[in-house]
Parts: structure tokens; sequence; C-alpha cells
């Protein structure tokens, strides 16, 4: 009887430790964290809606998954991530600029971006500050050098920077095009899309916008 009981308190001791470990595993953190995800997955709509809320825009005969669904007509989920993590990469440069006097590039290029001389980048600087001054009642005046420059933004670049161009950038070389970024008074970013004819004259600014107008512009709104 004896032995029966050790046998008993045994196996209920080795099952007990087992379950704990188990709840305090890493594991277990995986496994909650994958039944959050599918839980969140499963509330994703098309129209951004959780399930069971009727949306009359909703084409139950054409649902996309999430990962390739549109928020709405120009944001894409991959979107928004990427607007986060520059968004995320200017603030970060406000404050080393302030605290430092630098800045650093938060995204790599996906696409080559032409090399600038010091002729280029004093004469965006020029054009750049001219456009600010006319339009003093959206951007700050004086500019801060850590709320300004050259765009990280890969989408920009590669539209930019493509064998077809159309749009306002037809015509144009990859040399004689650039897109500069500018905090505006209201605290979010605009992109300066900056063109010249040839080497050697002034640049222009061919439009403003955020990567979603200029792209629309670029190709013609198709």
């Amino acid at each position: 009887m004896k032995k029966i009981l050790m046998f008993v308190l045994t196996i209920t001791i080795l099952i007990g430790g087992s379950l704990y470990f188990q709840n305090q595993s890493s594991y277990s953190e995986y496994a909650s964290i994958q039944d959050d995800k599918t839980i969140s997955e499963d509330l994703i709509t098309l129209d951004n809606n959780p399930k069971d809320v009727k949306s009359e825009n909703k084409n139950p005969g054409n649902e996309e998954s999430p990962k390739d669904a549109k928020l709405d007509d120009k944001r894409t989920f991959e979107d928004i991530a990427l607007d986060k993590r520059l968004d995320e990469g200017r603030k970060k440069n406000e404050r080393t600029y302030r605290e430092q006097g630098r800045k650093e590039s938060s995204i790599r290029p996906t696409i080559e971006v032409p090399s600038l001389s010091i002729e280029d980048i004093t004469g965006i600087y020029k054009t750049v500050d001219a456009y600010m001054r006319e339009n003093s009642d959206r951007f700050p005046e004086p500019a801060d050098n850590g709320t300004r420059g050259n765009t990280d933004d890969p989408r920009i670049q590669n539209i930019l920077y493509k064998e077809e161009k159309t749009g306002i950038i037809a015509g144009f070389e990859n040399e004689n095009l650039f897109a500069w970024e500018v905090k505006k008074l209201d605290g979010e970013y605009t992109n300066l899309l900056l063109g010249r004819k040839s080497t050697g004259e002034e640049w222009q600014v061919l439009s403003e916008g955020d990567v979603y107008q200029l792209r629309e512009e670029i190709s013609d709104g198709n």
C-alpha cells in the first residue's frame, strides 16, 4: 500500500511540475502571442471594421487577405508600417540633431540614388529656403536643419529613379531629380519634389505632397 501511495504521489508531482513549466516557459509565451495574432487577424476586414459589423463598402465576392488588402484608396498595410518607421526615424533625427548636431538615414535606399555635388546640395538648399519663405504660413522661418533633408522614403526614390518616367517628371534625367522632406508648422512632414533641366541650372520645386499625392501626380493619376 505504501508503495502505491508513493507511486501516485510521484506521478502527481511530475504532472504538476510539467504543467507549471509549460505555463512559465517561453513556449507558453510564444503560444499566447500566436493565439493573439490569430485573433487579431481574424478581426481584420477590408473596411477595418470588427467582425459582424456590416459595411456598405465591403464586397463579399472579392475579398483579399489582410496582407494585400487596402485600408483606403491609398494605403496598404505595408504602407502603414513604413510610414510608422519613417515617422520614428524623423523623431529620432530631430532629437539627435538638437543634442548632437547630426542626422542619420533611417532607411537605406532600395534603388540607386544619384550622388550630388556640393554645388548641387547648395542649389537645393537655396531653392528649398526660397520656397519655405514664400509659404511662411505653412513652414517655419528660419528653417530648422534638424527637420529637413533628403527623403529616406524608398517609395519616392523608386518612382523618381525608375527607368520609365511619366507625369510631371517625364523627360527628366535621374541626376536632375531629387526629393527633399520638410516639417511644416502643423508638425507634419511633406516632400518637395525638385527638378532641373540640366546640370548647372537652378533647381525648381515641381510639386509638394506626401508619397501618395506625388505618386498620383507622377503617374498622371493612373
